[in-house]
Protein backbone atom coordinates (compact mmCIF):
# COMPACT_ATOMS: atom_id res chain seq x y z
CA UNK A 1 0.00 0.00 0.00
CA UNK A 2 1.35 3.40 -0.92
CA UNK A 3 1.64 6.42 1.32
CA UNK A 4 1.51 10.09 0.52
CA UNK A 5 4.14 12.65 1.37
CA UNK A 6 3.66 16.41 1.20
CA UNK A 7 6.70 18.48 0.25
CA UNK A 8 6.22 22.05 1.41
CA UNK A 9 8.09 25.31 1.10
CA UNK A 10 7.34 28.89 2.05
CA UNK A 11 8.80 32.18 0.91
CA UNK A 12 8.54 34.87 3.55
CA UNK A 13 9.22 38.53 4.29
CA UNK A 14 11.94 37.60 6.80
CA UNK A 15 13.55 34.87 8.85
CA UNK A 16 11.35 34.76 11.96
CA UNK A 17 7.74 33.61 12.07
CA UNK A 18 7.30 35.99 15.02
CA UNK A 19 7.64 39.13 12.91
CA UNK A 20 7.56 38.00 9.26
CA UNK A 21 4.84 36.78 6.92
CA UNK A 22 4.37 34.12 4.26
CA UNK A 23 4.27 35.63 0.77
CA UNK A 24 4.24 32.35 -1.18
CA UNK A 25 3.42 28.78 -0.20
CA UNK A 26 3.91 25.69 -2.34
CA UNK A 27 2.87 22.11 -1.63
CA UNK A 28 3.47 19.04 -3.75
CA UNK A 29 1.72 15.83 -2.69
CA UNK A 30 3.47 12.73 -3.93
CA UNK A 31 2.71 9.03 -3.80
CA UNK A 32 5.41 7.12 -1.93
CA UNK A 33 5.89 3.48 -2.88
CA UNK A 34 8.85 1.18 -3.42
CA UNK A 35 11.13 3.59 -1.52
CA UNK A 36 10.51 6.55 -3.80
CA UNK A 37 8.04 9.20 -4.88
CA UNK A 38 6.42 7.45 -7.83
CA UNK A 39 4.10 10.21 -8.99
CA UNK A 40 2.76 13.63 -8.14
CA UNK A 41 -0.89 13.50 -7.07
CA UNK A 42 -1.55 17.19 -6.33
CA UNK A 43 0.17 20.56 -6.42
CA UNK A 44 -0.71 23.94 -4.99
CA UNK A 45 1.07 27.26 -5.05
CA UNK A 46 -0.16 30.75 -4.36
CA UNK A 47 1.00 34.15 -3.23
CA UNK A 48 -0.27 35.99 -0.19
CA UNK A 49 -0.18 39.74 0.22
CA UNK A 50 1.61 40.74 3.43
CA UNK A 51 0.58 43.64 5.65
CA UNK A 52 3.80 45.50 4.85
CA UNK A 53 5.88 45.94 1.72
CA UNK A 54 8.24 43.09 0.84
CA UNK A 55 11.82 44.02 1.83
CA UNK A 56 14.10 44.55 -1.16
CA UNK A 57 16.50 41.85 0.06
CA UNK A 58 13.65 39.31 -0.14
CA UNK A 59 12.69 40.49 -3.63
CA UNK A 60 16.35 40.15 -4.68
CA UNK A 61 16.46 36.54 -3.42
CA UNK A 62 13.03 35.33 -4.56
CA UNK A 63 12.06 37.66 -7.36
CA UNK A 64 8.69 38.17 -5.63
CA UNK A 65 7.49 41.78 -5.76
CA UNK A 66 4.70 43.71 -4.05
CA UNK A 67 2.89 43.85 -7.38
CA UNK A 68 2.93 40.03 -7.72
CA UNK A 69 1.30 39.48 -4.31
CA UNK A 70 -1.18 42.38 -4.39
CA UNK A 71 -4.68 41.10 -3.59
CA UNK A 72 -3.57 37.46 -3.41
CA UNK A 73 -4.68 35.14 -0.60
CA UNK A 74 -3.73 31.57 0.26
CA UNK A 75 -6.51 28.96 0.06
CA UNK A 76 -6.18 27.57 3.59
CA UNK A 77 -8.87 24.92 3.00
CA UNK A 78 -7.00 23.57 -0.03
CA UNK A 79 -3.66 23.54 1.78
CA UNK A 80 -5.10 21.80 4.84
CA UNK A 81 -6.93 19.27 2.65
CA UNK A 82 -3.67 18.34 0.93
CA UNK A 83 -1.69 18.12 4.16
CA UNK A 84 -4.34 15.92 5.78
CA UNK A 85 -3.88 13.39 2.95
CA UNK A 86 -0.18 13.13 3.76
CA UNK A 87 1.39 10.51 5.99
CA UNK A 88 4.28 12.93 6.43
CA UNK A 89 5.24 16.52 5.62
CA UNK A 90 8.78 17.15 4.41
CA UNK A 91 10.49 20.53 4.35
CA UNK A 92 14.14 21.27 3.75
CA UNK A 93 14.31 23.32 6.92
CA UNK A 94 11.24 22.08 8.74
CA UNK A 95 11.73 24.25 11.81
CA UNK A 96 11.49 27.33 9.61
CA UNK A 97 8.62 26.18 7.39
CA UNK A 98 6.65 24.58 10.22
CA UNK A 99 6.85 27.79 12.24
CA UNK A 100 5.23 29.78 9.46
CA UNK A 101 2.73 27.12 8.35
CA UNK A 102 1.54 26.43 11.90
CA UNK A 103 0.81 30.15 12.38
CA UNK A 104 -1.49 29.96 9.35
CA UNK A 105 -2.84 26.48 10.12
CA UNK A 106 -2.39 25.46 13.79
CA UNK A 107 -3.75 21.99 12.95
CA UNK A 108 -0.45 21.21 11.24
CA UNK A 109 1.42 21.19 14.55
CA UNK A 110 0.03 17.72 15.24
CA UNK A 111 1.04 16.33 11.83
CA UNK A 112 4.18 14.28 11.17
CA UNK A 113 6.92 16.67 10.01
CA UNK A 114 10.32 15.59 8.70
CA UNK A 115 13.37 17.76 8.04
CA UNK A 116 15.60 16.94 5.09
CA UNK A 117 18.32 19.22 6.49
CA UNK A 118 18.64 17.99 10.07
CA UNK A 119 17.44 14.40 9.70
CA UNK A 120 19.68 13.58 6.74
CA UNK A 121 23.36 13.98 7.51
CA UNK A 122 24.48 15.28 4.12
CA UNK A 123 28.12 15.69 5.20
CA UNK A 124 28.22 11.97 6.06
CA UNK A 125 27.42 11.30 2.39
CA UNK A 126 30.36 13.45 1.33
CA UNK A 127 28.52 16.67 0.52
CA UNK A 128 29.95 20.01 1.55
CA UNK A 129 26.73 21.05 3.30
CA UNK A 130 22.97 20.54 3.32
CA UNK A 131 21.97 23.67 1.40
CA UNK A 132 19.20 22.80 -1.03
CA UNK A 133 20.52 24.70 -4.05
CA UNK A 134 23.97 23.17 -3.66
CA UNK A 135 22.57 19.64 -3.29
CA UNK A 136 20.41 20.13 -6.37
CA UNK A 137 23.46 21.26 -8.35
CA UNK A 138 25.57 18.30 -7.22
CA UNK A 139 22.75 15.89 -8.15
CA UNK A 140 22.40 17.66 -11.53
CA UNK A 141 18.78 18.66 -10.92
CA UNK A 142 17.92 21.57 -13.19
CA UNK A 143 16.49 24.53 -11.30
CA UNK A 144 14.19 26.93 -13.14
CA UNK A 145 13.40 29.25 -10.21
CA UNK A 146 15.47 28.97 -7.03
CA UNK A 147 13.81 30.26 -3.88
CA UNK A 148 10.30 29.91 -5.23
CA UNK A 149 7.97 27.81 -3.12
CA UNK A 150 6.59 25.17 -5.48
CA UNK A 151 9.80 24.83 -7.47
CA UNK A 152 11.78 24.26 -4.26
CA UNK A 153 9.20 21.73 -2.99
CA UNK A 154 9.23 19.80 -6.30
CA UNK A 155 13.02 19.91 -6.57
CA UNK A 156 13.32 18.65 -3.00
CA UNK A 157 11.18 15.64 -3.95
CA UNK A 158 13.43 14.98 -6.97
CA UNK A 159 16.54 15.22 -4.79
CA UNK A 160 15.17 12.86 -2.15
CA UNK A 161 14.36 10.26 -4.83
CA UNK A 162 18.09 9.81 -5.40
CA UNK A 163 20.01 7.02 -3.73
CA UNK A 164 23.55 7.06 -2.42
CA UNK A 165 26.07 4.19 -2.52
CA UNK A 166 26.20 4.09 1.28
CA UNK A 167 22.45 3.56 1.63
CA UNK A 168 20.94 0.08 1.74
CA UNK A 169 20.09 -1.52 -1.60
CA UNK A 170 17.08 0.14 -3.29
CA UNK A 171 17.03 2.82 -0.58
CA UNK A 172 16.69 6.50 -1.38
CA UNK A 173 17.12 9.63 0.70
CA UNK A 174 13.34 9.80 1.08
CA UNK A 175 13.05 6.18 2.24
CA UNK A 176 15.84 6.86 4.75
CA UNK A 177 14.02 9.98 5.98
CA UNK A 178 10.66 8.20 6.25
CA UNK A 179 12.27 5.61 8.52
CA UNK A 180 13.17 8.37 10.98
CA UNK A 181 10.88 9.48 13.78
CA UNK A 182 8.89 12.61 12.94
CA UNK A 183 10.11 15.82 14.50
CA UNK A 184 8.83 16.49 17.97
CA UNK A 185 5.93 18.84 18.30
CA UNK A 186 7.13 22.33 19.25
CA UNK A 187 6.37 23.40 22.79
CA UNK A 188 3.46 25.79 23.07
CA UNK A 189 4.13 28.93 25.02
CA UNK A 190 2.10 29.44 28.16
CA UNK A 191 0.35 32.74 28.74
Amino acid sequence: MSKHIAFIDVETTGMSSDNSEVIELGVMLGEFENNRISRVTEEYCEFQEPFFSIPSIITNITGITDRMVRGRVLDMDKILSMLRKADGIVAHNATFDRGFVSKLLPETLDMNWYCSVRQIRWKDYGFENGKLQQLLKVHQIEVDHAHRALDDAKNLAKLLNFSHPTLAEDATYISYLMNKNPLKKPMKLRN
